[in-house]
């Protein structure tokens, strides 16, 4: 809380206010939003302007438009948050394999542990890992990735491995 004092002084006449209590809230309920870049490819985490469950994201040029930015929800479960496009309203759904070649998806926000993710701490400190909280396999960049006007292989581009795969 702050506490603020105002006067204003004219020539015959002097009008304060002591005491004057402000406060400031910040009542968010997602942190964000946040552009998701690989550093492999240098690449950001985009929607491709679609807005249907069950679509694939891409990956493309860094440019800040709705499209490439999320939000971090909280999920209630301790260290695990929802990944939640700002642009369409749906989350980053790792799917609920947990085998194989696995290219998360957008879906609707439902709290289920396969669209929960953790943030760690990249091994040399300059950014961090996004692990799915069911797979526990962290999102990557596969050899498909790369900005082109090819939808199919926009749709290869991200995917998620096991740790030191």
């Amino acid at each position: 809380m702050t506490r603020w004092k105002i006067e204003l002084r004219l020539p015959i006449l002097t009008i304060g206010a002591e005491d004057i209590q402000i406060k400031f809230r910040r009542n968010r309920k997602a942190a964000g939003p946040y552009l998701i870049i690989s550093r492999a490819c240098g690449l950001a985490l985009d929607t491709g302007n679609q807005s249907e469950p069950g679509n694939w994201t891409i990956l493309w040029s860094p440019h800040a438009e709705r499209q490439q930015l999320w939000y971090l929800r909280p999920t209630g479960v301790i260290g695990e948050f929802a990944v939640v496009s700002a642009d369409n309203g749906l989350a980053l759904d790792a799917t609920r394999e947990t085998i194989g070649d696995i290219h998360p998806v957008m879906s609707e926000v439902k709290d289920e542990v396969w669209q929960r993710w953790r943030l760690e701490d990249a091994p040399d400190g300059a950014a961090y890992l996004l692990q799915s909280a069911h797979s526990r396999r962290f999102m990557t960049v596969n050899h498909d990735a790369g900005q082109t006007w090819s939808r199919s292989q926009l749709r290869g581009g991200l995917t998620c491995v096991v740790a030191g795969a």
